[in-house]
């Protein structure tokens, strides 16, 4: 617009304000005068704004004054919709009158709908002020449900205003937090006392719910005082309600307990240090006890006057062969699995000074070799052993199991339970020659059993003879019988222990009761033999008789009518009288020599005869003695049968069949 047309308005306004002013006798009617100013707005030449009903015009000059005065009026801040409402104009014209009073003014600005000038952010700041004097600490977040604007804006205004308005201090780990030196002083005043009154462990949350502050001021204001070192404790934690504030007299007593504790026991369990307060006592003991060489349990730290107790204790014990119940000079806290770490450790150290195999029974005693032979002796000197040995010999047993050994090597193939028997011995050698760990136990408690590995002792003399097959089966002692002897010799001790002892001893007991039960056969058999050919040669010479008194007879039956019957029952008597002797003796002599001793075979009739036959295998001649037998058994046997099968059977016994002697017949 140029200024003659600026002109041309300026006088057209007063034309029409003289014209308003001025009565005439001719008026405009109020069409006409519509009509004038909208041919004024298309003209460009009038700028005016209407109200929403339409009846009012008014300048954006004027426009802008009224938003002024009405932000004046409300104190600093109205919303552009009510603002609206009230002058009665649209909300898109006030919108944009308003940023323009936002670009004119300083200090004014449009938020979230609203017109803030800057009397109303300097009111903020005092409200702000005279809290924090009330209160001590006033956050961005309280600020915001106060007045309903964002917390950015708040947050620059109470920035803008420290140290001007407003008398207070940022905080430094959170910037939306403000507090005052005065609130500041006041918690560490009260922090100060409280925690100077606290003599034992006490959670934060508890001092927290006393002194009815907040967590966050509790640890702004324990860093203030650390720093001063005005506190006397540490915190477990830096954040959290969980945190526990432990004072440096309750750590010094506390190290005291421990220093004497460990001072009159040497070992420190760990269950006594957690309800002590240590809430991790394996590192408390590492940093206590940094060079002191304790040893780690599970339960406890052991420290080495203990081990060294232990280890002399163990040395002795290998020394004198005897045994040691370690349980009895440990602490009684102590787990198995710790004492056999233990024992283990000291068996290493004693590995090259002392010699000497040893085992663990009942999981905390140590048994030497040499105690175990200790234990042997009563057995040989009461002569238990020689007993069981001529006892077994006697009876057959042992002869018994040698012929099945025999047998069971003369098999092709071997069955399972032989297999399973040489994978046995395979294992048994190699646990006897291993050196195994030991167990532990518990002092005057119930103790539960194990599976412990053992030191077991190695057999002594390296060869196996024939006969020591049949001695892994010969079981001459049982656990319980060598169990109630032990327990006379250590009336003393506990029956697990004895128990153990016998199930140790047993297998040696069984061994060298094998051995000398191989002795006692091999005189036997040296003995035997001797007599076994005295009779050999008394049955030679005893069937020859019965066979020359056979051949006699049957030249004299000859005699008789041939035709008759008395011939034959003649026949039949003499083969059944005198033949029968003849097989009584023999099946006597093969039923001692190959059956079991625990028959009489001297009782011979046709039940024992037929007995020796199932007794007997066929590689050993059951056939022609069941020949034998099946001819005298038989309704009429004859001579011929009885001389046609009689020398076979003999061959069985090694005897002989002579020929007829002419001489010894007349």
């Amino acid at each position: 617009m140029t200024a003659l047309d600026w002109e041309e308005v300026k006088r057209l306004a007063a034309d029409f304000q003289r014209a308003q002013l001025s009565s005439t006798s001719q008026t405009l009617s109020e069409r006409n005068c519509i009509e004038i100013i909208n041919k004024l707005i298309e003209l460009n030449l009038l700028d005016v704004i209407f109200t929403t009903d339409g009846k009012e015009y008014i300048t954006p000059q004027y426009l802008v004054k009224e938003i002024k005065d009405e932000l004046y009026v409300n104190g600093g801040r109205i919303n552009l919709v009510e603002l609206s409402h009230t002058l009665n104009v649209d909300l898109s014209h006030v919108s944009a009158k308003a940023a323009e009073v936002e670009r004119s003014t300083p200090g004014c600005v449009i938020i979230m709908g609203q017109l803030i000038d800057q009397n109303y952010t300097t009111h903020i700041a005092q409200e702000v002020n005279d809290r924090l004097k009330s209160h001590g600490k006033i956050t961005v977040a309280d600020l915001t449900r106060t007045y309903d604007l964002p917390s950015d804006f708040l947050q620059s205004v109470v920035e803008k205003n420290l140290g001007k308005l407003i008398d207070a201090k940022q905080d430094k780990s959170d910037n939306r937090v403000f507090y005052t030196s005065a609130f500041v002083e006041k918690n560490k005043a009260e922090m100060r006392g409280v925690l100077t009154a606290i003599t034992r462990p006490t959670q934060v949350a508890n001092i927290l719910q006393a002194c009815d502050i907040q967590e966050r001021d509790f640890y702004f204001a324990f860093e203030s005082l650390t720093e001063e070192k005005q506190i006397s404790g540490v915190l477990t934690a830096k954040q959290g309600g969980n945190s526990i504030f432990i004072p440096y007299v309750y750590t010094k007593q506390q190290n005291e307990w421990v220093d004497n504790f460990y001072k009159q026991n040497h070992y420190l369990e760990y269950d006594g240090l957690i309800r002590l307060g240590i809430s991790e006592p394996v590192m408390f003991v590492r940093r206590h006890f940094p060079n002191v060489g304790l040893i780690e349990l599970t339960t406890c730290a052991v420290g080495p006057h203990l081990i060294n107790l232990l280890e002399n204790s163990v040395e002795e014990t290998l020394l004198t062969g005897s045994y040691l119940d370690t349980m009895m000079m440990l602490p009684s806290v102590l787990t198995t699995e710790d004492i056999a770490k233990l024992v283990e450790l000291v068996l290493k150290r004693c590995k090259n000074k002392s010699a000497g195999n040893v085992q663990i029974l009942c999981e905390t005693v140590l048994v030497t070799e040499k105690f175990i032979q200790e234990l042997m002796k009563p057995f040989h000197e009461k002569g238990i052993i020689q007993q069981k040995a001529e006892e077994v010999v006697a009876s057959g047993q042992y002869m018994q199991i040698l012929v099945e050994r025999k047998l069971n090597k003369g098999g092709g193939g071997r069955d399972d339970h032989h297999e399973d028997t040489k994978a046995e011995r395979r294992e048994e050698r190699r646990r006897k020659a291993a050196t195994g760990k030991g167990g532990g136990g518990t002092q005057g408690r119930e103790t539960k059993t194990k599976s412990v590995k053992k030191k077991h002792f190695e057999k002594k003399g390296g060869g196996r003879g024939d006969h020591e097959d049949s001695e892994g089966r010969l079981e001459l002692f049982t656990v319980d019988e060598v169990e109630a002897e032990l327990g006379k010799q250590l009336a003393e001790e506990t029956e697990d222990l004895v128990k153990e002892l016998a199930e140790q001893v047993t297998p040696l007991l069984n061994r060298v009761a094998a051995e000398e039960a191989a002795r006692v056969f091999e005189r036997s058999a040296a003995t035997g033999a001797e007599a076994r050919r005295k009779h050999h040669s008394q049955l030679q010479e005893f069937v020859d008789m019965k066979l020359i008194e056979i051949r006699l007879c049957e030249k004299g039956l000859k005699h008789f009518p041939s035709n008759g019957e008395l011939q034959a029952k003649l026949g039949t008597h003499l083969v059944k009288s005198v033949g029968g002797d003849v097989a009584n003796a023999l099946f006597g002599f093969i039923g001692r020599e190959m059956c079991s001793r625990s028959v009489d075979w001297e009782a011979t009739s046709i039940e024992a005869r037929a007995k020796v036959l199932t007794e007997i295998s066929p590689d050993q001649g059951r056939e022609h003695l069941t020949k034998l037998h099946k001819v005298l058994t038989s309704q009429a046997p004859t001579v011929d049968e009885f001389m046609a099968t009689v020398e076979q059977a003999f061959a069985v016994a090694d005897l002989i069949v002579k020929k007829p002697d002419k001489k010894k017949e007349k």
